[in-house]
């Protein structure tokens, strides 16, 4: 992480500057629809990039039987997600100060959790790399990621504000961003309510005003770059896992591998998108990396979901998560249907 980005967070520590927010179960409550095992137990499970540990302590909550570890390269939200941690009364946390790919744990993870951070790094392949190097031989990671097609309005939007904003001046750009009538609306991602299904105080708003246009490294992606991007690294396989976009959060299941509703849960599947028979006989004939592409077309997304592992880390997932492979190195390829 370069010194502005972490000057920018910390002054607007992400997702909120409170040490009695509500915690972000958007990770804890998906995990029963990725892995088989219920209880996580022994599992020593990384954040990276954990903020004020939201996503972080809803997991250590949830599975209290894994151990988890949260980095992060700024200290004062480090510092909120220790309080938030005492307050909650997670004890199975450990949170250390730092930034990919230069820190080194000196151990590995059975399970690698990044959101919404990888592609706030110069080299998103670098931060990759160090996040497979921690990998157990049989872990998982556990991807989110801006979608190119959804964001293209809003990296117009943050381009102009950083265009009329001195540089290295948060304060300054969120001045300019309240001058231009732009605030970011969480609905947009699937998340009418909020982030944690309370609706934002007037302090949240400006942190996520300030993430979504003042940072000044935003590298937004589309499924069909993941190969490449995991290209030469080591992990065996790739799959998608979800999409965010206005009309909900939607899990990708493109082998049908759902057959029975789960509570909690919607399923996206490329030909549900369509009406005109034709038009959904033609993208069940195409193979999964294309019908990806149709979900993006088509929802136009703001964000997405990837996992990736190595070794035995396949069989740790539900049969949808290996329905949706992408083409990818030496793992299973999924042909054209």
């Amino acid at each position: 992480m370069t010194s502005d980005v972490a000057q920018l967070y910390e002054a607007f520590p992400f997702p909120s500057p409170a040490e009695d927010a509500p915690l972000m179960d958007m990770v804890a409550a998906q995990l029963p629809f990725v892995l088989r095992d219920a209880e996580l137990e022994g599992w020593e499970v990384l954040d990276a990039g954990c903020g004020t540990g939201s996503i972080l302590l809803a997991l250590a909550q949830r599975y209290p039987k894994a151990r988890f570890t949260g980095v992060d390269a700024c200290h004062r939200s480090l510092e909120i997600a220790r309080r938030s941690a005492e307050r909650y009364g997670v004890t199975n946390v450990e949170l250390v100060h730092g930034s990919m790919p230069d820190l080194s744990l000196q151990r590995r993870f059975d399970l690698v959790v990044c959101c919404g951070v990888l592609h706030h790094l110069p080299s998103p392949r670098a931060g990759l790399r160090w996040l497979t190097e921690h990998l157990t031989d049989d872990g998982l990671i556990y991807l989110w990621l801006y979608d190119a097609v959804g964001e293209h309005g809003r990296m117009l939007d943050r381009e102009l504000v950083q265009l009329l904003t001195p540089p290295n001046s948060p304060e300054d750009g969120l001045a300019t961003i309240r001058d231009l009538g732009l605030e970011l609306s969480l609905a947009d991602y699937g998340f009418p309510a909020g982030w944690t299904g309370t609706a934002l105080t007037a302090a949240e708003q400006d942190v996520a005003d300030a993430d979504a246009y003042l940072n000044p490294v935003v590298q937004t992606m589309r499924f069909a770059e993941m190969p490449a991007l995991f290209a030469g690294l080591p992990v065996t396989w790739l799959a998608a896992d979800r999409v965010f976009h206005p009309g909900g959060i939607g899990l990708v299941d493109l082998a049908g591998k759902e057959a029975e509703a789960r509570a909690g849960a919607v399923f996206v599947r490329p030909e549900d998108l369509f009406d005109r028979p034709a038009l959904r006989e033609r993208v069940r004939k195409l193979g999964n990396l294309d019908q990806l592409r149709a979900i993006e077309l088509r929802l136009r997304p703001t964000g997405f979901e990837v996992l990736a592992g190595r070794g035995a880390g396949l069989d740790r997932c539900v049969p949808r998560i290996a329905g949706n492979l992408l083409p990818f190195g030496e793992g299973r390829e999924p042909g054209a249907r």
